[in-house]
């Protein structure tokens, strides 16, 4: 899986010296929690909503509206905004992508052109945890499998074999890591409503099994 079949393609951007009120304005409008920052067409920063707030005085203060105004008139988002932002491209992983966000502690990442470096989209924790979705078949009825083996090979293909006996289908695959390094847990989401039989004689077979069902 690849940036480029998840990400948010031309993203809504803002100039760097866009006053701060006009970019919360955008933000707001649009649901969006964070801006790349442009500069004549060259990616130069991003500004997140949190940014934004920080930058705006608290309620505590003793200063008018009117002299708040002016000062979040005269403040640019050139002066909050994260310079250098990390970035990737649409052809980087979506594994690398979320190990990059978590490494360095952001929410998104920035997805530019790599031999340009122009700007073409934006990925965020959002569209990570919906990968992650996807990938564990959460969108599609059935039954959730999890089935303790040994880390060895041809495990994945011992279960398949049963499963296939018991004629059901696999909609998706996950294999996890347990306390014990020499074990594995596999996490099956199969296509039934019932897979008595199946848990059954994988039990026989000595592995721990539990099953659970989506409810109706």
């Amino acid at each position: 899986m690849f940036v480029k079949n998840w990400m948010t393609k031309d993203p809504i951007t803002i100039n760097v010296d866009a006053c701060i009120v006009d970019a919360q304005e955008i933000a707001r409008e649009n649901n969006i929690r964070h801006l790349p920052v442009m500069d004549g067409g060259k990616l130069v920063g991003i500004v997140s909503r949190g940014d934004l707030r920080d930058a705006s005085p608290s309620d505590a203060t003793t200063l008018s509206v009117h002299e708040l105004n002016y000062l979040l008139l005269k403040m640019t988002v050139k002066e909050i905004m994260t310079r250098n932002p990390f970035t990737v491209t649409p052809d980087t992983t979506i594994e690398e992508t979320a190990r990059r966000m978590r490494e360095h502690r952001v929410e998104c990442m920035l997805v530019v052109h790599p031999e340009t470096d122009a700007l073409v989209g934006i990925i965020t924790e959002s569209d990570i945890f919906d990968v992650f979705l996807e990938a564990v078949g959460i969108h599609e009825k059935g039954c959730r499998l999890m089935v303790d083996v040994d880390h060895r090979p041809g495990q994945l293909l011992e279960l398949a074999k049963v499963i296939k006996k018991h004629e059901l289908n696999m909609l998706s695959f996950v294999a996890l890591h347990a306390a014990d390094p020499e074990k594995r847990t596999m996490l099956i989401r199969l296509e039934t409503d019932n897979a008595d039989a199946l848990v059954a004689e994988l039990q026989e077979m000595g592995y721990g099994v539990s099953v659970q069902y989506d409810q109706v």
